[in-house]
């Protein structure tokens, strides 16, 4: 089930998540650490100076150092009214990379993924990858593959959902790797985590020519030339508060979407996220209960 949002909503959504990177932002401050905008938030800050119209996310990227600098202080550091939440965080959550939410709000975004967070910003790592492109082709592959079995292993079926995954030997695959999550989920989600993690840390930062955002959606899209991070960060008016932009964030934005300032068609502008519950004015822990 997905709830769609009002159009009055949908700027009380916008509202809070742009108070939510506000403070992002100012712990990068406060801390020193280095980020960018990244995906459709980029084009939403040259595009639109603020979120794209018809858009509900908001994405940053880390340079590899500044992240796991960020996720250490977020471990030892009470931010209030917002929080990160990750795999080591909660235990039903179903991504491998962290989100910072507003701690007084509630999200649950997929009936079958029982973790309740609030309103977020998306957090991504940039990270040093090969300069041989097949070699970066392979480590998306894996990585990708190593995502979709960590996503089948922490999602919750039906029995019968889950039975009627061996009518379709496409899903043969996803029955396995479901049952062995309800037998050894902790391990096994320990051990997916593992593994994608030793793939973003393959080659050291600042080792080759090429970074990638091995958690983002667009797959080898992602990859893009270091150079384009060389310099300062730009400052650029979005919504009510300034965001970080990549120096070359043209190139960047052009590598992943051609043409970005074409509006796409008018059908394909709606929000991407699913949303099963929300609650903008307070937590709710058991919102099925």
């Amino acid at each position: 089930m997905n709830h769609e949002l009002t159009e009055q909503e949908l700027t009380q959504w916008k509202a809070i998540i742009t108070d939510v990177l506000r403070a992002f932002h100012e712990i990068c401050e406060k801390y020193g650490l280095t980020y960018y905008a990244i995906g459709g938030t980029a084009i939403g800050a040259v595009r639109h100076q603020g979120i794209i119209p018809w858009d509900d996310d908001i994405d940053v990227g880390m340079p590899r150092p500044d992240f796991e600098r960020f996720m250490e202080i977020c471990r030892t550091t009470d931010f209030g009214d917002y929080e990160l939440v990750s795999d080591e965080t909660h235990e039903a959550y179903n991504l491998p990379f962290p989100k910072f939410c507003n701690k007084h709000t509630t999200l649950i975004e997929r009936a079958d993924v029982p973790c309740v967070i609030g309103l977020y910003i998306d957090v991504f790592p940039l990270d040093s990858t090969s300069n041989d492109k097949a070699e970066v082709e392979a480590l998306v592959y894996r990585y990708k593959k190593l995502q979709n079995r960590h996503e089948a292993i922490c999602t919750r079926s039906t029995f019968v959902e889950y039975i009627m995954l061996l009518t379709k030997p496409h899903e043969w695959g996803r029955f396995c790797y479901k049952t062995l999550g309800f037998l050894f989920r902790q391990y096994m989600r320990r051990s997916l985590l593992r593994q994608m993690r030793a793939i973003c840390l393959k080659y050291p930062y600042g080792s080759t020519h090429h970074l990638i955002n091995y958690g983002g959606a667009y797959a080898m899209r992602e990859l893009f030339d270091s150079r384009v991070l060389d310099g300062k960060p730009v400052d650029m008016p979005f919504e009510n508060i300034a965001i970080r932009m990549m120096p070359g964030y043209d190139e960047y934005l052009r590598g992943v979407y051609g043409d970005y300032m074409q509006l796409p068609p008018e059908e394909k502008r709606v929000p991407h996220h699913v949303k099963a519950f929300f609650d903008m004015h307070q937590r709710v822990e058991n919102p099925f209960a």
